[in-house]
């Protein structure tokens, strides 16, 4: 088990690499057998499932907001480490608007199954609020799935505080603002 002293974990929060691919690809098959639609072949996260290391890229340049496609903001990426293994990925987007101010928001993360409700997504949502706090962010918006009660559980842990949800494509987005100052 993960958890530490006070229930806090240890993460090891590593920008993506190309060192880093073995790992990053056990991560996402233990992953895909779970939760076969993540990385979504259709989409620039599908470049995970079918060339890692253009994923990899991509992940780059958007840190640096270089070669994004059409709505898409600049935003980093963490990989969180157990040790040698790869828990789980954190995306952390700059700013918001569009889209994302109704679904999506400031963070998405995804977390290993064997990893989950050992205090992996408090972790990086944490990470991901003091990167927010470091561009200057006042407050971070987070949203989930209604139907989520565990990332509902952590956002709410974070300090995150529910504002008015949202509907997209039929399902309901609990929207949350977590206050960065």
């Amino acid at each position: 088990m993960l958890l530490e002293s006070g229930g806090i974990v240890h993460l090891d929060f590593r920008r993506p690499s190309t060192a880093l691919a073995p790992a990053f690809e056990k991560f996402l098959s233990v992953f895909l057998a779970e939760d076969h639609d993540m990385w979504p072949v259709d989409c620039v996260f599908g470049l995970a499932r079918t060339n890692l290391p253009a994923y990899i890229e991509f992940l780059q340049l958007a840190s640096e907001g270089r070669g994004l496609p059409d709505r898409w903001v600049s935003s980093d990426t963490y990989w969180a480490f157990a040790g040698d293994e790869m828990a789980g990925e954190v995306h952390v987007r700059h700013s918001v608007r569009g889209t994302l101010w109704r679904v999506g928001g400031h963070v998405g993360y995804s977390v290993q199954p064997k990893f989950r409700r050992q205090g992996v997504a408090t972790a990086m949502l944490q990470h991901a609020c003091n990167r927010l706090r470091e561009l200057g962010e006042v407050d971070a918006l987070i949203t989930c799935w209604d139907e989520n009660a565990a990332s509902a559980g952590v956002i709410e842990k974070c300090g995150g505080v529910r504002i008015v949800d949202a509907v997209d494509a039929g399902h309901k987005a609990r929207r949350y603002l977590i206050s960065l100052v």
